[in-house]
């Protein structure tokens, strides 16, 4: 199964689609988050969404919490 992230790169506002199944991680930097890609030939990206944000985007959030 494959899943794709529509993301907003920091600063310019540009959209970018991830396929999820090539991410190998993510972090915080400041007010961004960086995707980092796995493989050979691997790259980051940085995003204005949170991780959260992204979960509940992609996944709903949570009732009651």
């Amino acid at each position: 199964m494959r899943f794709w992230i529509k993301c907003t790169r920091f600063g310019t506002g540009e959209a970018y689609y991830v396929n999820i199944s090539l991410v190998g991680g993510l972090r915080r930097d400041g007010e961004k988050t960086v995707l980092e890609f796995v493989g050979s030939n691997a790259q980051t990206i940085d995003v204005s969404e949170t991780p959260e944000d992204i979960l509940a985007i992609h996944l709903g959030t949570r009732q009651g919490s």
